[in-house]
């Protein structure tokens, strides 16, 4: 048996290689020296190992008498026969051939390499492109039905010639042209932008089915296909009519009001806040592809129960009550919807009460507050010794300044009661002393 020394070390496939010679290097292992596939007289294009089945596939444009595929030996010793395949038809034993349209070939070498046996047998298709042209007329997006939003569908009226090729065993399998769908959408960036696509797409019985239909009005325009591409072959694109979307999109955007006092623990510090303190209050913004989306409806749900509808483009809400929240978003029209959301999370509530403060003027603890989050009722007293109130507040974020009518209380203790309600429905009933402590100012 003869040992087969070769090992084949192709570049990808559909690299695309131009000028007038399209090499394709077959290195054998033990003399590193190259056989080469030259094609010559004429455009073309080597595609190796084409789907595994053939070594080479050769997209050839305009083949005439004077085209021809050539194998390059690397060696003296070796030698080449051309047979034609599935008939195994004797062709030529010279390095060159002279190729027909659509036609296999199988390029034998045999001989010997360093003293040894070397046999190889090298499938090759040959295709001319031009005899395949397209000749379209015609791109007609489907009319809008409901519920055919993911999927936009295209009649291509017009001629695509079916190419093929065979395999040595004599096996058929279609080539598969891939198109280029050009048409503008958007993306979102922080705001609605136009985007140009590029897709890849295949024309099947005369329909193309594009699974990325635009958000924006637009029209489509076909090109192609990539061995026109690979050959340098312009194909004048065909553009369809004016096209209006139906697929909508929408992005929820949030802004919090912001609180600054710092004896309020998990409050809401900028604008971009989704979580903390209650009573938390947020302003939200669908941002959809008008005109495409014309209708809109909020829901906010707790525990999977929806609350709050509305059908403003735009509105805000003030959480109260401790939980997570999901506020969700559908724009739609005649035709499709899209839903969005964006989960709001509620802290629970707490109140801490210190035991001193010092209204000395040097900014630190110089005022009674609580430290609290999440308290949507709030009052507090505060009353001397003998039982007399010299000071009341109903905003949890302020406090007692240690003045009674705009003159400094005497130092000493001072008893407190607070009244709050937490998010959480905690009621808070709380009792205490403070001690009012002005050291050196």
């Amino acid at each position: 048996m003869t040992e087969n020394f070769c090992q084949v070390n192709f570049r990808p496939i559909h690299k695309r290689v131009h000028v007038l010679y399209i090499v394709l290097i077959l290195f054998i292992s033990f003399s590193l020296q190259a056989q080469q596939l030259v094609v010559s007289a004429g455009k073309g294009v080597v595609y190796p190992q084409y789907d595994n089945r053939v070594d080479w596939l050769v997209m050839m444009h305009d083949i005439t008498a004077l085209s021809e595929i050539e194998i390059v030996l690397p060696e003296d010793s070796l030698s080449v026969n051309w047979y034609r395949y599935p008939d195994n038809q004797f062709m030529s034993s010279q390095s060159a051939l002279s190729p027909d349209d659509h036609t296999g070939y199988i390029a034998r070498i045999s001989g010997t390499v360093n003293g040894r046996p070397y046999n190889k047998d090298m499938s090759v298709w040959v295709i001319d492109y031009k005899l395949y042209l397209p000749d379209f007329n015609a791109l007609i997006p489907a009319a809008p039905q409901k519920g055919s939003c993911d999927q936009l569908e295209f009649t291509v009226d017009g001629l695509l010639p079916e190419m093929f090729y065979l395999t040595p065993s004599g096996s058929k399998y279609v080539l598969t042209r891939n198109f280029t769908l050009n048409y503008e959408s958007l993306e979102w960036a922080d705001g609605w932008k136009t985007m140009v696509l590029n897709e890849s797409v295949v024309i099947t019985n005369g329909i193309i089915q594009l699974t990325n239909p635009p958000y924006k009005d637009t029209y489509f325009t076909l090109s192609g296909d990539q061995f026109a591409a690979d050959l340098n072959i312009d194909i004048e694109p065909l553009k369809s009519s004016f096209y209006s979307a139906i697929r909508v999109i929408c992005k929820i955007k949030t802004e919090a009001t912001v609180r600054t006092e710092k004896n309020e623990g998990d409050r809401p510090e900028d604008i971009t806040t989704v979580s903390g303190s209650a009573p938390l209050e947020i302003s939200f913004t669908a941002n959809a592809n008008v005109p495409v989306a014309s209708y809109y409806k909020w829901e906010i749900l707790s525990g999977g129960e929806a609350f709050i509808p509305r059908t403003d483009e735009n509105h805000s809400f003030t959480f109260t009550q401790a939980g997570t929240f999901v506020v969700r978003l559908t724009a739609e029209n005649a035709y499709c919807n899209y839903t969005d959301s964006v989960t709001i999370k509620v802290s629970e509530s707490a109140i801490y009460t210190p035991n001193v403060f010092t209204p000395n003027g040097d900014g630190i603890n110089d005022e009674f507050r609580v430290a609290y989050k999440s308290i949507i009722e709030f009052e507090c007293w505060v009353f001397n010794r003998w039982g007399s109130k010299v000071y009341h507040w109903t905003d949890p974020q302020k406090g007692w300044d240690g003045n009674v009518n705009g003159k400094p209380a005497h130092e000493g203790a001072y008893f407190f009661v607070i009244k709050a309600l937490g998010s959480d429905g905690i009621k808070y009933n709380l009792k205490g002393d403070i001690n009012l402590l002005r050291g050196k100012q």
